[in-house]
């Protein structure tokens, strides 16, 4: 796809657009192509068919930070694993993130550093309402390969599973290719996605069918065991997940603001007419959990098993890629990734492992860096506003220009995504106003919209 960058203005088809206010931000946001192409408008309910949106206008390619700049930027964010400090979260939340994305945005179609042109016209191939698609897929009459004949979800199940004394029964089910055969593939790209899909939704799922045996329908008892399922996902963002990643003075008045089950009253923008899944949510908010990553992770407490990294070079015996069966040896004791037992996640901050910085073969064959790929296809990809653009959009208090940035020379435009990053690092390694507000703003609107249950306990029900 060319750059249709020269066939585009910066003025947005809006009349009046950038006066009339925080609260019609939203509504009046458009790619500047051509008239009609805003996008405030929402997919009816009950289609099949969702697309992205932004919430604030596109940015010029000339008022961008060059490719270059974002590269610069990026080689400065490698992290020293002698002096990398713990931050406020469990290790398990970072990949609890990534089982959360995968369940409600996939972009299967641009390509990275390649404009995308209207975002209206990228088909988002998940639900974007906290649904787990991901792991019901369509249903067992669509999609019966992921059900056993009484509707428990089928786990641990591989090819030589009955003949192969090594097998592991607390792995995906899989083909006889290795692959795993689960609603979104995307959840078996590392082993700790993996295990949560698993060990949290599958069983979550079959134990709760077990509990339901009364219910004699089969197919009821599948409706009545996925909502209640989705109910506990809901809790657990609420309660285990938004917690841990936005700063509470960011997250706490959103939700004494969600109890009103209010759109128009979420944070610092309206969500009502908000697109169903944002760009800058998307391409930039949400890749935060990049920067919680850890260099290395202990696994489980098996004798004579220390710390393993995250992608092992190639003397290390054991390796976590994914794609892959898991070996037994390897099933994750949950205890050292949630809870008062668990491992720390590192702060959010703009600081990455080596290993994302230099991503191996398995991963990416060229531009290795993960850090430069958000950027660039923060800012190149769907040319978002910079993260200076979007404090102000948002009424938030700028931060200090990062030192980083001003090594990289790019002073008054910040990646979106590292603003972001920046964001959190003065606020202790949460997200702040810009970072949180998306991120809060985005999740809790979709429950609001769900009308979910986990939502009563704020509501003083």
């Amino acid at each position: 796809m060319k750059d249709l960058d020269h066939n585009l203005k910066a003025t947005c088809c809006a009349p009046g657009h950038g006066a009339s206010g925080l609260r019609d931000i939203v509504k009046l946001a458009c790619d500047s192509q051509q008239v009609g192409t805003c996008n405030g408008a929402r997919p009816e309910e009950g289609s099949a068919e969702y697309v992205f949106g932004r919430l604030v206008d596109m940015m010029p390619l000339d008022q961008q930070p060059t490719k270059d700049a974002c590269n610069h930027l990026a080689n400065l964010m490698q992290e020293d694993e002698a002096t990398a400090k713990d931050g406020p979260a469990d290790a398990g939340i970072a990949f609890l993130g990534q089982f959360i994305d995968h369940d409600i945005t996939l972009d299967a179609t641009t390509k990275l550093g390649e404009f995308a042109g209207a975002v209206t016209r990228i088909r988002n191939f998940r639900t974007p309402s906290l649904d787990l698609d991901c792991v019901y897929g369509n249903g067992p009459e669509v999609d019966p390969w992921l059900y056993e004949p009484d509707n428990r979800l089928i786990f641990g199940r591989g090819p030589t599973e009955r003949t192969e004394e090594g097998a592991n029964p607390l792995d995906l089910q899989r083909n006889i290719n290795g692959r795993a055969l689960i609603g979104d593939p995307r959840n078996d790209e590392n082993l700790f996605v993996n295990q949560i899909h698993g060990r949290m939704f599958i069983t979550g799922h079959n134990a709760t069918m077990k509990r339901l045996a009364d219910i004699t329908d089969n197919e009821d008892r599948l409706h009545e065991a996925r909502a209640e399922l989705t109910w506990e996902y809901h809790d657990r963002i609420l309660h285990q997940f938004l917690p841990a990643v936005v700063h509470e003075d960011i997250l706490n008045p959103m939700l004494a603001q969600a109890r009103n089950m209010h759109l128009e009253d979420l944070g610092r923008l309206s969500w009502a007419s908000a697109p169903a899944m944002p760009v800058e949510f998307s391409a930039a908010a949400y890749r935060f959990g990049h920067s919680m990553i850890r260099e290395t992770y202990r696994l489980n407490d098996r004798p004579g098993r220390e710390a393993v990294r995250v992608f092992a070079r190639e003397a290390d015996a054991v390796r976590l890629e994914g794609f892959a069966p898991v070996d037994k040896d390897n099933n994750l004791d949950m205890g050292l990734f949630f809870g008062s037992g668990a491992q720390k996640s590192r702060p959010i901050d703009t600081r990455l492992p080596a290993a994302l910085i230099t991503l191996p073969d398995s991963i990416a064959t060229s531009d290795k860096n993960l850090a430069a790929r958000n950027m660039i296809r923060g800012q190149h990809t769907f040319k978002l506003p910079t993260g200076e653009v979007m404090a102000q959009w948002m009424e938030a208090d700028p931060i200090d220009t990062h030192e980083k940035v001003k090594e990289a020379k790019t002073e008054g435009r910040t990646p979106l995504w590292f603003y972001i990053l920046a964001e959190a690092e003065a606020f202790g390694g949460k997200l702040g106003p810009v970072g949180g507000g998306l991120v809060a703003g985005v999740l809790l609107s979709m429950l609001i919209r769900a009308h979910s249950p986990a939502l009563r306990p704020y509501r003083g029900v």
